[in-house]
């Protein structure tokens, strides 16, 4: 046997001819397989050799030093380029083959191929014609024989002109320009198809080549796998530098050993684990980011060499450990062999790589559940509200495309959570949790609820217990409450004591009033609230509401009895004025007059000795009701009504207060400039404007 080379970096590196290469990314040489005599073209069945992705860049592995002389290059013809060099175009071959190129005359342009008698005799069943800047495949006259054909290192752009070569076995095109693979239905017995390094973009019209052994497709356009389940025969398949973004549709190709997928694009890998005799797989630099997107290769009973350096997936620290806790029967791991100790490792590294995932999984189960509930909670909120024209739904904040992941809690609509020292209660049912013990953990720790998407008649029932509750709470915030009027701001006196309140303006119209926030004020003065809306209350601000709305204190107090407003006053004040109020209870016969002046001793009385910090029983006197009253109620719809008209007088009075103030402080400068020009030019003519002054006074 002759050595040949190959060409790795620029280096030529002897190989024998009965071997074939394996190299890495980086064009180091790995140990052979002995697969073919190629001075004899010998086939081993038994083992088949292992393709980079890098091709011969000599001459082919088929020329024979011993038949070279020295002829003249070979002579211009149709389908050849021109050798610049050249210095006899009466040449009819080249060094070392002894081929001898003219032009059909029945197919113009067309280029025959003839070998000497001795050069046919020496090698009847193989023809190298490599490198002769070939841009058609020649018509091979006489060489129906042939069994191996080299085409290495041309300017083909189509496979023609084969169709004699029922014998061939090993076809060449290595580095040429064939954008389609077609032409080769007649060679049957093709056992080796070599097309790297061109231009195809699609796998197709190998039907007829069923005992194909090696098929080698690197460095081309190819997008997709396909057409290749029929090649049950094929051993080694070689598709690395193409534009692949997922491996599968492999099923059928039950007898493949090794395939190579280096530099593409692969996302994805499919199917790998039903092919029953792979030993070696060849990842390496593709897009692959996570074991679970090569699953299948975890069940694979054959695979023992794999490479995925240069991938995502590699960077992570456990990538090592998961791949060999998960393929059992792996020995060679990016070109390391796998040592019994390492394999003990993985399966350490592993389960606690597990343990941290279920984690993970039970944190997403809980976003997603919170996820759904806030958004049912949302929707039903919605629907109670569709009546209601003031009130402006919120915009969804989940994507209108996401749909609701079916983990079994579609039905929920409530959702109840605590961060560091704030509850927050999403939809009606939550507030079922204020009453339950197990609900919140560290109850002592709360100072701010948080309400959203529950209406605020339906929190009212359970301010009473939020102090008992919550002892450190100092804040209540409400969006998407549905307030819509004045009056619902009373109920807040039932929570004892705040710092802080807060009222989204979405879902709440009563802040569209503009007087709102006085009202609050004045309603709970006995809170001396610091903040609304996370702005700081000012001693301007308290004053300004006493100014607006104390009137209003005073005529509700008008309608209420002595019974009434007893009623009003705490415990132990109550019974202080009580004990005043027992005598003339007692009587029968007390006149409508002396229980009016009592009525008045007692609120004057109790405005007088009012403790700071205490509510006074004309702002006690603002309540509201969440029920319908009924006739016998205490305060009847007439006092409810007068209270409503002059609550809107006084709004009014106080927007046309406003209004002329604003419209004094555009003018009051002009006033102001012409008074004074008035009083200068009267100084001016003082004898005259005496003069006309006592003519007025006069005519009067």
């Amino acid at each position: 046997m002759h050595p040949t080379t190959r060409a790795i970096k620029g280096n030529r590196v002897p190989v024998t001819p009965n071997q074939v290469s394996t190299y890495d990314h980086s064009g180091t040489l790995y140990p052979q397989r002995k697969v073919y005599g190629v001075g004899s073209l010998a086939f081993n069945n038994k083992s088949f050799p292992n393709f980079s992705d890098s091709r011969p860049s000599s001459r082919s592995n088929f020329s024979n030093p011993s038949t070279q002389q020295n002829v003249l290059p070979q002579s211009h013809a149709t389908g050849i380029v021109p050798n610049e060099q050249a210095s006899d175009e009466k040449a009819a071959c080249l060094p070392g083959d002894r081929v001898v190129f003219a032009e059909s005359p029945s197919a113009p342009g067309v280029p025959i191929v003839y070998r000497l008698p001795e050069e046919k005799a020496a090698n009847p069943d193989r023809l190298n014609l490599d490198r002769r800047r070939l841009t058609i495949c020649p018509i091979l006259e006489g060489e129906e024989n042939l069994r191996l054909l080299n085409f290495q290192h041309n300017s083909i752009a189509r496979i023609q002109h084969l169709s004699s070569l029922r014998r061939l076995i090993f076809l060449d095109l290595y580095d040429n320009r064939i954008e389609e693979i077609s032409g080769l239905s007649t060679l049957s017995s093709l056992r080796v198809l070599m097309l790297g390094k061109n231009r195809i973009s699609k796998i197709e019209n190998l039907n007829n080549l069923l005992k194909l052994d090696v098929l080698d497709l690197h460095g081309n356009q190819i997008k997709e796998l396909e057409n290749l389940n029929h090649l049950s025969e094929l051993r080694v398949l070689n598709l690395a530098g193409n534009q692949l973004t997922k491996a599968c549709n492999f099923l059928g190709l039950s007898s493949l050993t090794e395939l190579n997928l280096r530099r593409n694009k692969i996302q994805y890998v499919g199917e790998l684990d039903h092919l029953p005799k792979l030993l070696r797989l060849f990842l390496s630099y593709n897009d692959v980011r996570s074991f679970e997107s090569i699953r299948c290769l975890g069940g694979s009973q054959s695979l023992q060499e794999l490479a995925l350096d240069g991938n995502p997936f590699t960077t992570e620290a456990s990538y090592k450990q998961i791949v060999i806790d998960q393929m059992q029967c792996l020995r060679q791991l990016d070109l390391k062999k796998v040592t019994d100790d390492e394999r003990r490792m993985a399966s350490i590294v592993v389960r606690k790589e597990q343990e941290k995932k279920k984690e993970c999984s039970k944190a997403q189960a809980l976003k997603e559940r919170r996820r759904v509930a806030i958004q049912n909670a949302e929707k039903r909120w919605q629907e109670d509200n569709n009546h209601n024209p003031g009130v402006t739904p919120t915009q969804n904040n989940c994507n209108a495309d996401n749909h609701t992941v079916s983990l079994g809690f579609e039905s929920l609509s409530h959702y109840t959570e605590v961060e560091t020292d704030t509850l927050r209660l999403y939809g009606v049912a939550a507030l079922d949790g204020l009453d339950k013990n197990n609900t919140v953990s560290n109850v002592a720790a709360i100072s701010h609820i948080y309400f959203k998407f529950i209406p605020f008649d339906s929190i009212i029932p359970h301010f009473p217990k939020l102090r008992v509750r919550f002892p450190a709470l100092q804040g209540l915030t409400f969006s998407f409450s549905s307030i819509s009027s004045l009056k619902q701001l009373n109920s807040l006196t039932a929570v004892r004591r705040l710092d802080f309140i807060t009222l989204s303006p979405e879902g709440n119209p009563v802040t569209n009033f503009s007087l709102w926030k006085y009202y609050l004020l004045y309603r709970l003065s006995h809170f001396n609230l610091r903040k609304i809306n996370e702005v700081d209350v000012s001693m301007t601000d308290t004053v300004l509401a006493e100014q607006l709305f104390s009137d209003l204190g005073n005529v509700t107090l008008q309608h209420f009895d002595l019974t009434q407003i007893l009623g009003l006053l705490p415990d132990v004040r109550r019974k202080q004025v009580i004990g005043h109020c027992d005598t003339l209870e007692q009587k029968k016969n007390i006149s409508q007059k002396q229980t009016e002046d009592r009525r008045k001793l007692v609120i004057a009385a109790e405005q007088k000795n009012r403790p700071i910090g205490t509510e006074s029983v004309n702002v006690a006197a603002l309540v509201y009701n969440t029920v319908s009253r009924p006739k016998s109620a205490k305060i009847s719809d007439k006092v409810s009504l007068a209270t409503s008209q002059l609550l809107d007088e006084i709004v009014a009075s106080a927007i046309s207060r406003q209004n002329k103030l604003t419209a004094l402080e555009k003018v009051w400068n002009s006033v102001l400039r012409d008074a004074v020009r008035s009083a200068t030019n009267d100084f001016v003519c003082l004898s005259s404007t005496v003069d006309k002054a006592l003519s007025q006074i006069q005519d009067s």
